[in-house]
């Protein structure tokens, strides 16, 4: 794995070895994260991200590589959080820039809700299988994690994509192959701009 853009671009980043003990790790494939940095570039800078199951911290590094003022990584195994860690000080990002979280998504959710806290960007690649793509929805919209304009961005298997409550939460919805990435907002000026 590679970071593809900003001031890290070309770096390698650490990968958890296999073993057969270790989870399937499905990262973020090179084509999606481009896709969606060309999409957020301009857009990053000073922001506040959310990288939800972050693996190895493949997308949170892009999005400080590239202008993120603060990432926010998620992550339930502890050995991720420990390569999340070892990948940040490789590159020598200050650790006033990120915050690691190693506890499961809905405690962590609702804690940086009932601590007031929004991001511009959340980015939740959860495992395909676990089906958890309406409750990150609901408990991202909620708890108003997002700032008025800020983005929820989902990648999921386009054989089974995510069906929302409101198709008006939806900004768009990208294919990468096997993979689908689903723009969402819940503000009320997007719900008006996307009325029928």
């Amino acid at each position: 794995m590679r970071i593809i853009g900003g001031k890290y671009k070309g770096r390698r980043l650490y990968s958890m070895p296999k073993r057969k003990d270790t989870k399937l790790l499905r990262p973020t494939t090179d084509r999606v994260k481009e896709s969606v940095f060309s999409i957020l570039d301009e857009y990053l800078e000073g922001t506040k991200f959310l990288d939800l199951f972050a693996g190895t911290g493949n997308v949170g590094i892009e999005a400080l590589s590239r202008g993120a003022k603060k990432v926010v990584f998620v992550e339930s195994d502890r050995r991720f959080c420990d390569l999340i860690k070892k990948n940040l000080k490789s590159l020598g990002i200050s650790p006033d820039r990120y915050r690691i979280i190693c506890d499961d998504y809905v405690k962590v959710l609702k804690k940086l809700g009932n601590s007031g806290e929004k991001f511009d960007f959340i980015y939740a690649d959860p495992p395909y299988e676990k089906g958890y793509y309406t409750k990150i929805v609901n408990l991202v919209k909620n708890l108003d994690l997002l700032d008025e304009n800020g983005l929820l961005m989902l990648e999921e298997p386009k054989k089974n994509p995510f069906l929302p409550e409101d198709n008006r939460w939806i900004i768009e919805r990208r294919h990468y192959g096997t993979t689908t990435l689903t723009f969402l907002n819940f503000s009320q000026s997007n719900m008006e701009e996307n009325n029928v």
